[in-house]
């Protein structure tokens, strides 16, 4: 079974990484349907407040429209159907911004590095382009984890469910944890250490999937770690390469520069100055994103709808939202950490008090960081 995976073409290698992208959408898709349509409990985050917002039916027949044409895109494999659903999901995440998630970024922009490229492109340079994503994907994963917020956490998690482990490896693993991640996607540069480097990575995504089903939640990232690890297997496991910046150089055309531009130069970006967004910049389990509650005042909290006030929670007497909370029950998503998007809620709440701009209605508070 294994020798029939990894014994591809460049040009099968690439069709089946593609077909792993889009089942991993629409099986997200059945699982968050609310997600892909605008009439529900929780509010839509537009980007640009100019964008035209589809209401019902339109909400409707659009997700339907996006579901049925990925399908169709796995079985027909259409150049045009590939645009149609690059182009869509980009109007309905800058519709709502929630619809951002790592997971769908990735098979997205998947999607978008094999469809740039004209239709009787060299196979070998579509797939190299596409290596860039997965290269991305665990090296800085690995580096924006060099952070106090996580390593203070990470080590919390240790001595909580390892304490009897010496304290002096439970807090040198817990320093190392970043570099062996980012490490992952060095190890896949090199025809040497890129088998070892696959099996460094499915170890970790066969752990993350059984510790989501052990403590029984973030099942909406299953899929994605089961995508990444069919995927990984089938492009690198008998890739061979004459040297380590092969996958950067070799081919060097705009369509690479493209895909260079969000899998090198924008997480750089991210993590030297904070601009672009930072779960765009593989900020996966990074625990330095802001997650918030948000605390009310007693007449906000007697004025919100009742179906916001199902979702009040209570600390010394008083009540505040947590946005993951509220956002997982109707999107089954968390809810996106940049700070854009928690002023805007933070306006919505307050637009059902009698005077919006009255100072104390609410109080953001960042509640995963609790524990620096």
């Amino acid at each position: 079974m294994i020798e029939k995976i990894t014994n591809l073409t460049d040009k099968q290698k690439v069709n089946y990484v593609r077909i792993l992208a889009i089942l991993a959408v629409l099986v997200l898709m059945i699982y968050a349907p609310k997600l892909w349509i605008t009439t529900k409990v929780f509010p839509v985050i537009p980007l640009f407040d100019w964008l035209p917002i589809p209401i019902n039916p339109v909400d409707y027949i659009l997700a339907g429209f996006f579901f049925f044409i990925q399908v169709l895109y796995i079985f027909q494999n259409k150049r045009w159907q590939g645009w149609t659903i690059v182009l869509l999901y980009l109007y309905l995440a800058l519709v709502d911004q929630n619809r951002l998630q790592p997971y769908f970024y990735q098979s997205f922009l998947t999607i978008l590095a094999i469809e740039i490229f004209p239709k009787n492109t060299n196979y070998r340079k579509v797939l190299y382009t596409v290596i860039l994503i997965f290269f991305a994907t665990y090296f800085w994963s690995g580096i924006q984890k060099v952070n106090e917020a996580f390593y203070v956490q990470w080590l919390s998690a240790l001595n909580k469910h390892f304490s009897f482990l010496p304290q002096w490896f439970l807090v040198g693993f817990t320093y190392a944890v970043p570099w062996l991640e980012a490490l992952m996607g060095v190890l896949l540069l090199f025809n040497k250490t890129r088998k070892f480097g696959v099996l460094f990575i499915l170890s970790m995504h066969a752990i993350i999937t059984f510790l989501l089903f052990y403590l029984g939640y973030g099942y909406n990232v299953v899929p994605w770690n089961i995508q990444n690890m069919f995927s990984v297997i089938i492009i690198f496991w008998t890739l061979k390469t004459t040297n380590a910046l092969e996958f950067f150089l070799k081919f060097f055309n705009k369509q690479k520069i493209a895909i260079l531009i969000f899998t090198i130069f924008l997480p750089l970006a991210n993590n030297l100055t904070g601009f672009y967004d930072s779960l765009l910049s593989f900020h996966f389990f990074t625990a330095d994103l802001n997650y918030y509650n948000v605390y009310l005042n007693e007449e906000l909290e007697e004025n919100l709808p009742e179906h916001i006030q199902n979702f009040y929670r209570y600390n010394n007497g008083k009540a505040f939202i947590n946005m993951n909370e509220w956002a997982q029950y109707d999107n089954k998503v968390l809810f996106y950490p940049e700070d854009r998007i928690i002023n805007f809620m933070d306006v919505y709440l307050r637009s059902f008090a009698k005077n919006p701009n009255e100072k104390g209605l609410t109080e953001l508070v960042v509640y995963n960081h609790e524990n620096e």
